[in-house]
C-alpha cells in the first residue's frame, strides 16, 4: 500500500531548511517525539532542540535526517510548518567540532552552577543544541 504524502516545510530565520512533499516526518517536541503523517489531526506544538527526520515519497528506504532548533509546528490540511531557530542537515554537521561545542556548554554549565554571573538558560541551550547536532550527525547515512 502505498503512503500518502502531505507538505512539509521547515522554516528558519536563515530561510527554508526543507520544503517539499513526503510520507512522514518526526520531530522532538517538548514532551518527547511527535510522529506525523498524512491527514493527521491538526495541532500546534511546541518544539525543542534535537534530530528531525523525514521519509520522502520518492525514497522511502532512505531517511533524510537534521539537527533542528526550538520552535514550534503546525499541522492542519495536510500540511507541516515547522518553525525552528536553526536546521542543519546531518551530512553538513562537523561530529568533531559538535563534540567540542558539547563540552564547552557543560564546562559553562558546571561553571554556573558555582557562579551566578554566568547565564545558566544560555549554556544549558547551547548544550542542548549541541547534542542535537550529534544526535543528526551519528545518523548520517541511515
Amino acid at each position: 500500500m502505498a503512503k500518502t504524502p502531505f507538505q512539509l516545510s521547515v522554516v528558519t530565520p536563515g530561510g527554508s531548511g526543507f520544503d517539499g512533499p513526503v510520507v512522514s516526518v518526526q520531530f522532538p517536541g517538548e514532551d518527547g517525539l511527535i510522529g506525523v503523517w498524512a491527514h493527521h489531526a491538526p495541532m500546534l506544538a511546541s518544539m525543542r532542540p534535537g534530530k528531525l527526520v523525514i521519509e520522502e515519497p520518492n525514497h522511502p528506504e532512505l531517511l533524510k535526517t537534521y539537527a533542528v532548533g526550538a520552535g514550534f509546528a503546525e499541522v492542519s490540511d495536510n500540511n507541516a510548518i515547522l518553525l525552528a531557530d536553526t536546521c542543519e542537515a546531518a551530512e553538513e554537521i562537523d561530529v568533531n567540532r559538535a563534540k567540542a561545542a558539547l563540552a564547552r556548554a557543560k564546562e559553562r554549565l558546571a561553571q554556573a552552577a558555582r557562579d551566578e554571573s554566568i547565564d545558566a538558560d544560555r549554556a544549558r541551550e547551547a548544550m542542548e543544541r549541541a547534542q542535537a547536532r550529534l544526535a543528526a550527525g551519528y545518523t548520517r547515512g541511515q
